[in-house]
């Protein structure tokens, strides 16, 4: 289990995409050796910056994109409810 500090200086120096990929291709294939909780964090990382890449896009604007989409649905869906209760409430 990685300690806070591990946990921290993973999340102060960003992965790029490219860099988790090389890391993932490397462990693979059995390049870095695992037993050392500083390379299999390292391994973890890369491997959450991948499949993170691959859920909400490769970089930070497609990812905010992502997030604004799915806000403004989550507001719509909202908003047409209590459009439709409010309805029902004032016809009755």
């Amino acid at each position: 289990m990685r300690s806070r500090t591990d946990r921290k200086r993973l999340r102060r120096t960003p992965m790029t995409l490219d860099e988790a990929l090389r890391i993932e291709q490397q462990a693979a294939r059995g390049a870095i050796d695992l037993s050392s909780p500083h390379a299999a964090a390292i391994v973890d990382e890369a491997h959450r910056v991948h499949l993170t890449s691959e859920l909400w896009g490769a970089d930070a604007t497609s990812r905010r994109r992502t997030k604004r989409v799915v806000g403004a649905g989550v507001a719509f869906v909202t908003a047409t409810i209590l459009g439709l209760v409010a309805c029902l409430a004032f016809t009755q």
